[in-house]
């Protein structure tokens, strides 16, 4: 199965420390501080980081991801209870990798993680869909459709959103050995099980879904890259998936567009971060956004800093007038530098955000998954480095003013 990731290359080796440096620095001029956040494989050859959050309230929100210890991935759950990060034991497939996409937080009693699991030798084509629930106990799997039958074949999941307790949606994609081809997959749960629903994905397609919003039971967006250089959106009205045309960047021959985020405001509010890479051929990055106006998706280019360019990652929208999106910025040393921008209802403009990570001089960070609650309180997670440490670290930054 093709993979893809988004964050900062894995490297390294040598020793993790149990917490993540509790520096409450904040760039100049910025509303974001650095959070403490535990880091469970402590003092072994590890490489952790957070690939999803999501808040149901100010004191209740939900944050995932990998716990990678010696070369074995592990799922990464942790939770906010309005002061601090707690990591939580969390239940895996026997004899198995895993680890988690994406995560919605419904309410105390009621999370869900979406993600996959593979063979302990990381065989690729081996890999499995993985759900798991929060009972306000407990974490526990749940048995998720695995379509893909093949003895090669995988399913994966990417992203999870809903809009009541018996109503939320699963996106990710079925790889088929036999054809070589990668097509979208949709699971659905209706308050009882978690069912495939029919995928739009043609033949020879190489679809990958990447995030998923809901707005109503019959309004849902997923979106993700086509033959990975092409954005991809699909819309669900309330019968069945159809493929929406989107537009992408095209800068020389072989530019590489993706999807990596939706959210939604209403049904004719809708926001898709991406970003473009390989432009003209060379080692840049431009990212931009989407918008649906209810009629059609348009391209919004954003503010693009950075030597090399940088990109979005994930993206959330707090009101129409309040969105935000998340990445990084590469600049010409190799350093890669925590990327945050707002929307404002008229534009959008660059928000100074904290980089705490460094290693060998050069400063490395980047986030992954952005969630908010409540018009004040906004979280962006992701991932850095640091010197004396062999390999990635969390990395969790929140609004001061939430």
């Amino acid at each position: 199965m093709n993979r893809r990731w988004y964050g900062v290359p894995i490297t390294g080796a040598v020793v993790l420390a149990l917490l993540s440096s509790p520096s409450s620095a904040a760039a100049a001029g910025s509303i974001w501080k650095v959070v403490p956040t535990p880091n469970p494989g402590a003092k072994k050859v590890s490489n952790i980081f957070f690939t999803g959050v999501s808040a149901a309230s100010s004191t209740d929100a939900w944050a995932v991801g990998i716990d990678e210890i010696n070369a074995f991935r592990r799922p990464l759950v942790e939770h906010w209870d309005g002061l601090r990060w707690q990591a939580l034991a969390v239940p895996r497939p026997p004899r198995r990798q895993s680890w988690f996409s994406g995560v919605i937080a419904l309410s105390p009693t009621d999370a869900w993680a979406v993600g996959e699991s593979t063979s302990a030798q990381f065989d690729n084509q081996k890999v499995r869909t993985l759900i798991e629930h929060w009972d306000g106990t407990n974490w526990a799997i749940i048995p998720s459709p695995n379509p893909a039958v093949g003895p090669n074949d995988g399913d994966l999941l990417s992203g999870i959103a809903g809009v009541a307790l018996n109503d939320l949606w699963a996106v990710g994609s079925e790889h088929n050995d036999e054809f070589n081809e990668n097509v979208l997959l949709f699971e659905h749960f209706d308050g009882t099980s978690w069912k495939v629903v029919p995928t739009p994905s043609p033949l020879g397609a190489e679809q990958f879904g990447n995030s998923i919003a809901a707005i109503a039971p019959n309004d849902v967006w997923a979106v993700g890259t086509n033959a990975l250089q092409a954005t991809l959106a699909a819309h669900w009205d309330g019968t069945g998936w159809k493929i929406v045309q989107t537009p992408f960047l095209q800068d020389g021959v072989n530019p590489l567009n993706s999807l990596t985020g939706v959210t939604a405001v209403a049904t004719d509010n809708v926001w898709a971060s991406g970003h473009e890479g390989n432009v003209n051929n060379q080692n840049f990055m431009k990212p931009y956004v989407l918008h649906w106006d209810g009629t059609k998706w348009s391209l919004i280019l954003i503010p693009n800093v950075g030597g090399e360019g940088s990109r979005f990652n994930a993206i959330t929208a707090l009101s129409a007038n309040d969105v935000w999106g998340v990445g990084q910025t590469q600049e010409l040393d190799g350093s890669i530098l925590t990327l945050t921008e707002q929307f404002d209802g008229a534009r959008w403009t660059v928000v100074p955000s904290p980089d705490p990570g460094s290693v060998g001089g050069l400063i490395v960070n980047s986030l992954l998954a952005v969630a908010g609650f409540g018009g004040r309180l906004v979280f962006a997670l992701g991932t850095r480095e640091m010197t004396g440490h062999c390999c990635q670290l969390t990395l969790a930054l929140k609004t001061s003013q939430g």
